[in-house]
């Protein structure tokens, strides 16, 4: 026959006190308050730190209103002759920088790239390409195992109907690289009106 077991008792928790703050507290857990302390410890760091930006920020356009108005009385000193030249001078540097700007927008970039594409063979390995629009020029920089294949790329790109001229510029061997390839450098310019 076996034993027979028996459960433990349970505890049966009541509580007759009637709802107060003091018995809230008494009853509150001890990861109630280690939370609810960090999240007041978090609340008035942000506090802090609000008030130091909010202060940053204050002092900043109170020195912003001070060049403002240092500026204003140094444009009211100035004679409208030399803001008038400063305006041109301006007018003329924006001028050029917005022409410099659509030159580079007008790039004939694909004829460019299909054109040395069409002329560069497998042996040939293309590392870079750097156009000027101003001198319709484009720079490239690329390996060869030998010099003949160098020669030869050479005088493929100037069989490029689209360049009015290509020149090697310079050349020189890898030593750093096992396979040592001849690294060299040209300049093509491609034919258009210079703007």
């Amino acid at each position: 026959m076996k034993p027979i077991r028996r459960a433990a008792p349970s505890v049966i928790g009541i509580d007759f006190a009637p709802a107060s703050i003091r018995r809230s507290i008494a009853r509150t857990g001890l990861w109630a308050w280690l939370i609810g302390t960090a999240g007041l410890l978090l609340c008035v760091g942000a506090a802090m730190i609000a008030s130091e930006l909010m202060q940053q920020r204050s002092a900043l356009k109170s020195e912003l209103r001070q060049t403002q108005t240092a500026l204003a009385a140094r444009a009211l000193r100035q004679p409208a002759a030399t803001q008038l030249a400063t305006q041109l001078a301006t007018s003329v540097a924006q001028a050029l920088a917005v022409n410099g700007a659509i030159a580079q927008l007008n790039l004939p970039w694909r004829d460019v790239f299909e054109s040395i594409e069409s002329a560069t063979p497998a042996t040939i390995a293309l590392l870079a390409l750097e156009p000027d629009a101003k001198k319709q020029l484009v720079k490239g920089w690329a390996e060869a195992k030998t010099s003949d294949a160098m020669i030869a790329y050479i005088e493929q790109l100037k069989k490029q109907d689209f360049f009015a001229g290509v020149l090697l510029t310079k050349h020189e061997i890898n030593e750093q690289d096992a396979n040592k390839p001849l690294r060299f450098q040209f300049e093509a310019q491609w034919v258009g009106t210079t703007p």
